[in-house]
């Protein structure tokens, strides 16, 4: 039986298989073959059959190998010269087989052109899965291969679109999915219409793809396409989470955190954002590591036991996760004080975005700090990001450097703007200059 495609979650990839489709792929010289397979006299059946021609044998033999039997070891490199002799020879599936050993260096050197080349000969023979996959590429592009030589392949986004339309038309589930999410992106009233018309078939289905439900709850909890309904937005997260969507036990954890449409109950809370960071959601990962770290659940805080959390949520480029850690290493919380490690980390904070890491930054360029030149223009262009993105002390800090004409040319206007920011957002210290200078409008407070 042909194994089925979790469209939920895209990094793991789909391959066929008579028994459980999956595959690697890799050339071999006719000596490694020779020392690898069994002489001869002792060859079986299938092996027999395999180095006859026959390509459904080679690319059964290829399975055997990747998953190993009970009479044959688990070789993948060995799987994958099967899979790549059986798309030689026409075998579809084995076009797309040996194109994802390609996409992920499975038991062959990573070729991401070169298993787009095989995924589209796939495509091209009808394999809808290697179409969806093709669809994605296209959607995506693939990056610059400097060691080969190889310009990027600029996305087709139009064109992957229209793909996924066909696809989704045929009822692919997968393409379904992800054409729901992306008219989800764009924010019209329209495309969420046309979303929550395709997320209904889906989860009206016997086995409904978990991302359909989320993506249904969340525009339950919006009121995107649909009526506001918290409680049925609820429901739909806990059949995802049943099905074991990581994306859905951390925001299921989220509302009985915040007690959104639940009561509020943190010791649940904690225990499904464990489950979500098990699964390996980075930011479930960084709440269970703050539940930890601040001693939510325990009553006593335990940074120890919470560090593997932010590091592994930092793995994954978590940029909340990624900025604690440098305050950890800046403050020497759990570990040596580290400063220039810290400076690391708020860069790669900074530059996703994360407004807290981009004023910390500033203050080290400010101070000359973490291995850094003092900059003061580099500590302005660091607090101008964290204040567009509503950091209210970084709002203050902008403006005081507008005020005395710190790393940027001097202006009474924007200082006194960026300070009534600040104020607005909370800040005391921008209050309190507000008022000196005669200009905290009474309405304010």
């Amino acid at each position: 039986m042909q194994r089925s495609f979790s469209p939920e979650n895209l990094r793991r990839p789909a391959i066929f298989s008579p028994a459980r489709r999956l595959g690697s792929a890799l050339f071999l010289a006719g000596i490694l073959l020779a020392a690898e397979e069994p002489a001869p006299d002792r060859a079986d059946k299938l092996r027999n059959e395999a180095a006859a021609g026959n390509r459904n044998a080679m690319f059964q033999l290829g399975d055997e190998y990747f998953y190993g039997t009970g009479t044959r070891l688990s070789n993948p490199t060995l799987a994958a010269y099967w899979y790549r002799k059986a798309a030689d020879a026409g075998l579809p599936e084995a076009m797309f087989n040996y194109a994802i050993c390609l996409e992920r260096g499975l038991g062959v050197e990573r070729n991401r052109f070169e298993a787009y080349d095989w995924m589209k000969k796939a495509a091209d023979a009808g394999v809808k899965l290697a179409r969806y996959q093709t669809a994605m590429t296209d959607l995506q592009g693939i990056p610059e291969d400097k060691e080969r030589g190889l310009p990027a392949k600029r996305p087709l986004v139009s064109y992957a679109v229209s793909q996924l339309e066909q696809l989704a038309a045929e009822h692919f589930v997968p393409a379904e999915t992800t054409l729901a999410q992306l008219l989800l992106a764009q924010k019209g009233e329209r495309e969420a219409e046309r979303a929550v018309k395709i997320l209904q078939r889906l989860i009206a289905l016997k086995e409904p793809p978990p991302a359909a439900l989320r993506m249904m709850a969340d525009c339950k909890y919006a009121g995107r396409g649909v009526p506001r309904n918290p409680a049925e937005m609820i429901q739909l997260l806990r059949r995802a989470a049943r099905l074991g969507d990581a994306e859905a036990l951390g925001k299921l954890a989220f509302c009985y955190e915040y007690g959104r449409a639940v009561d509020p109950d943190l010791k649940k809370a904690a225990r499904l954002y464990r489950l979500s960071a098990e699964r390996g959601n980075a930011m479930s990962q960084f709440k269970y590591a703050e539940f930890t770290a601040n001693g939510t659940i325990t009553k006593e805080p335990d940074i120890h036991s919470a560090l593997p959390w932010y590091r592994k949520a930092a793995e994954q480029k978590n940029p909340q996760a990624l900025f604690k850690l440098g305050v950890f290493h800046l403050e020497g919380i759990g570990m040596k004080k580290d400063p220039r490690k810290a400076a690391e980390l708020f860069f790669e904070s900074a530059t996703r975005g994360y407004p807290r890491a981009q004023y910390n930054l500033g203050c080290l360029y400010a101070a000359g700090d973490g291995g850094l030149v003092k900059d003061e223009s580099a500590a302005v262009y660091w607090f101008g990001l964290a204040a567009k993105g509503g950091d209210a002390v970084a709002q203050r800090a902008l403006a005081l450097r507008y005020l005395e004409g710190r790393g940027v040319t001097r202006s009474i206007t924007k200082g006194e703007e960026w300070l009534l920011k600040a104020a607005k957002n909370g800040d005391l210290e921008a209050r309190e200059l507000l008022l000196r200078r005669g200009l905290a409008p009474p309405s304010l407070w």
